[in-house]
């Protein structure tokens, strides 16, 4: 079984939940480009990253990002600022480029994991696609 959501959709459900807009783009089938200006007091700086899919287990989906000197900092920094309107947990910063997102967490994507075992998820031109067999 296949399923896909649109970057449009995804943006949405994002900027709804986090009350910042964000932009993704396609890279390659696991590599999805992310795009978001963040507003530190006077300053706004957009933020670009690469993010491509390691590995997923369960529910836990671990990516790696790329963008770049000082990209590091600057994820950690937006980590940060998203913290009060992103839920507790969702986010772990590994280090060394790696993120894990607990997609489980995510109240639209829960009822997936529950009736669903996803084993990959790629990004098309136009979005995600998530290819699992019903449980």
């Amino acid at each position: 079984m296949k399923a896909s959501i649109t970057f449009p959709e995804l943006q949405n459900i994002i900027a709804e939940s986090a009350k910042q807009p964000i932009t993704f783009a396609f890279v390659d089938d696991k590599t999805v480009h992310v795009s978001a200006t963040l507003s530190l007091g006077f300053i706004k700086k957009t933020v670009e990253v690469n993010l491509r899919v390691i590995d997923l287990t369960g529910s836990n989906l671990l990516v790696g990002y790329s963008g770049g000197f000082g990209i590091e900092t600057l994820v950690g920094t937006a980590l940060n600022v998203f913290k009060e309107k992103i839920p507790a947990g969702l986010i772990d910063n590994r280090g060394n480029g790696q993120l894990m997102i607990h997609l489980g967490q995510i109240d639209q994507v829960k009822g997936v994991f529950e009736k669903i075992d996803v084993r990959d998820i790629s990004v098309l031109n136009e979005g995600i696609q998530v290819e699992g067999k019903l449980k």
